[in-house]
């Protein structure tokens, strides 16, 4: 990947991050990547094709962490903790600016490239909680309510902690979903 590429993916990440989508113009990002606007154009046809490249980066980092921790022979529970362990550590170390891939979903509307790489992004994570509640033991049935359940904890956490700049909601959802695995094990 070209330097001009990797300025512009992370000028771009770090202001979608902070004020959202909408909220950022391509000639801000430009200038904090110190670029020129043709060099812009030479990477990206737009800024939608610039803002679903970088969540596809970002959707690469968290697939991996996913299935790391999939790979990772320890408990289901540990797993869960792991989780909300690393989501702390997230919501603290980006400024609680919440998630990637919710905030842009809330300022895109109708088809799009940023919306088909949102929906596949919810998928992978939705399909992660799966696989980790079937690690239970429990039903294919039960495992897909409890993926569910735990993936509702786990977003919710999230956005709740951008809404109060602080990690008690994290904390708050990780004892919810340690609760949850251990009513599934009996």
């Amino acid at each position: 990947m070209s330097k001009a590429r990797e300025r512009l993916l992370r000028s771009a990440g770090r202001l979608f991050g902070e004020r959202g989508y909408e909220c950022v113009g391509i000639n801000e990002i430009i200038a904090q990547a110190e670029i020129a606007k043709a060099t812009f154009y030479q990477h990206f046809p737009s800024k939608e094709a610039l803002c679903a490249e970088w969540l596809r980066v970002e959707m690469d980092q968290f697939t991996s962490m996913h299935q790391e921790i999939l790979d990772d022979p320890r408990a289901a529970h540990q797993k869960v903790s792991q989780m909300f362990d690393q989501l702390s550590v997230y919501v603290e170390g980006n400024g609680y600016h919440g998630c990637p891939f919710c905030v842009t979903a809330t300022m895109v509307t109708g088809d799009s490239e940023i919306r088909e790489v949102i929906v596949t992004y919810r998928e992978r994570i939705r399909s992660f909680w799966h696989s980790v509640a079937r690690e239970l033991g429990t039903k294919a049935t039960a495992a897909r309510n409890l993926g569910d359940a735990w993936l509702l904890l786990y977003t919710g956490a999230l956005t709740e902690s951008q809404n109060v700049k602080d990690v008690w909601p994290v904390k708050q959802a990780k004892k919810a979903a340690l609760a949850l695995a251990e009513c599934a094990r009996v």
